[in-house]
């Protein structure tokens, strides 16, 4: 294989790898705002679960 045929080839994977990359970075940015998300429903839920034992123990007292 020639040098010229070599360089064009590597140029090309070089520009694949970049997308390839690229769509990573992609794909990664949304699993860490979906669990950030996940994270906020949760602190959510456990508030709401601590107000609800909160007000049935005042009830009980």
């Amino acid at each position: 294989m020639n040098k010229a045929k070599m360089v064009l080839q590597n140029t090309g994977m070089r520009k694949d790898n970049q997308q390839f990359d690229d769509i990573v970075k992609i794909v990664e940015s949304a699993k860490d705002r979906a669990y950030r998300k996940v994270n906020e429903e949760l602190i959510l839920m456990y508030q709401e679960v601590g107000k609800y034992i909160s007000e049935k123990s005042k009830e009980a007292a």
